[in-house]
């Protein structure tokens, strides 16, 4: 039996963890948080960081896995690329694992290999910060350079904010490093793709639905794409240009861009399964491709086709909208689990706990995954669930 090591454990990465034991994969899973919800479904389980390199380089030595991983979360990627060049397993390369989830190198790289992103500058000091502000005309972004789940993102339209936006961004950034960039407009989406022995393949294109600014946090996602068929066919272009010019040669890849008025550009890209439940739902129902058998299957060594017969149906997810206040309840009548096209509702707030407005990923309570017959079916009936949902804020 092949043995896969999986870095993480929590509610996103248990579809990954399931899948591995549905595919006969003898399954470890390390995260620090002992009462993760994935150690449940493994058959072997460690109290680690995920990116804890010298602790998951020596567990790796002792109990020999065919192959390592992760899902939706982008720092043990680096993690993943030093096991994969010291044990000779299939991984991504270290500089690629960086150029991905280092923000300022991969805009770096983008720029290198004329990719289309927005005017970018880095900061360490408030100083250097200020004065990058004054080279990008209009609203600016601000975010730290190795943060992920819109964590520490935030718009600055004038130089009032700009100092709020700062501290805000700067303590999520673990370097302490800040990027600055030019706001791009437009619709926002993101792209599921995978490649196998330097091929890539765009499996997904993926509406988003955010809050908007300041903080920009995804609140749905819907597949596939509305979008007109040239822009797709420009996002494709673009999005394997983008992978190709960080030299990521095999595995899952999860692309960000906005369609601003001079074309698609890349607001970032993740070496990884997409995560918010793309990958693991919204994909698979709608495209009925599983990536994640496929990114087994390809860590684990064996070989998989790089043709696909990509279906053309819908999926959606809807996440809960919140408001300041103590979370009471959330009251989810019976009848909604009749609905033929509900995939899944799940609440993850904390029932007493203080909530607030949504500003990133981790500030959400709850969601809905449903079908449709395409995309714009699948939203609609996350809306008419999400309708007779009640939420109790005090």
């Amino acid at each position: 039996m092949k043995k896969v090591l999986i870095l993480g454990g929590s509610v996103l990465q248990i579809p990954l963890i399931k899948t591995a034991k549905k595919l006969g994969l003898y399954t470890i899973v390390v995260d620090m948080n002992e009462k993760a919800e994935g150690f449940k479904y493994a058959d072997e389980k460690y109290y680690i960081s995920t990116i804890d390199d010298e602790k998951i380089i020596e567990l790796f030595k002792v109990l020999k896995p065919d192959g390592i991983l992760t899902a939706a979360t982008d720092l043990p990627m680096r993690t993943i690329a030093k096991v994969g060049e010291l044990f000779n397993v299939n991984t991504i390369s270290y500089d690629s694992a960086i150029n991905s989830t280092d923000k300022y190198q991969m805009r770096n790289k983008l720029d290198e290999n004329k990719v289309p992103i927005p005017k970018y500058y880095v900061a360490n000091t408030k100083s250097e910060y200020l004065d990058s502000l004054e080279k990008i005309d209009g609203n600016k972004i601000c975010k730290p350079v190795d943060s992920s789940g819109s964590k520490g993102v935030i718009l600055i339209e004038n130089r009032e904010s700009a100092e709020e936006a700062f501290l805000y961004a700067k303590k999520y950034s673990k370097s302490g490093k800040i990027l600055i960039e030019e706001q791009m407009v437009g619709n926002e989406v993101s792209v599921e793709s995978i490649t196998i022995n330097g091929k890539t393949k765009v499996i997904a294109i993926t509406d988003k639905i955010t809050t908007g600014s300041p903080y920009f946090t995804e609140m749905g996602h819907s597949i596939h794409s509305q979008l007109p068929y040239t822009i797709k066919s420009q996002i494709e272009q673009v999005t394997i240009k983008a992978i190709e010019a960080l030299d990521i040669t095999m595995g899952p890849s999860h692309t960000e861009l906005i369609i601003t008025s001079e074309g698609p550009k890349v607001v970032e890209i993740g070496a990884r399964l997409g995560g918010d439940f793309i990958t693991s739902h919204l994909v698979k129902y709608a495209t009925g491709i599983d990536l994640l058998e496929l990114h087994l299957k390809q860590s684990v060594g064996y070989e998989i086709e790089d043709r696909f017969n990509i279906k053309n149906y819908g999926a959606a997810i809807k996440y809960f909208e919140n408001s300041n206040g103590i979370l009471r309840d959330i009251i989810i009548p019976d009848y909604v689990y009749d609905n033929e096209n509900l995939i899944e509702i799940a609440i993850t707030g904390e029932f007493g706990s203080e909530i607030s407005e949504v500003s990133n990923s981790n500030s959400r309570i709850g969601h809905v995954i449903c079908s449709g017959e395409n995309s714009k079916e699948a939203l609609a009936n996350c809306e008419r669930i999400l309708k007779d949902i009640k939420i109790e804020i005090d």
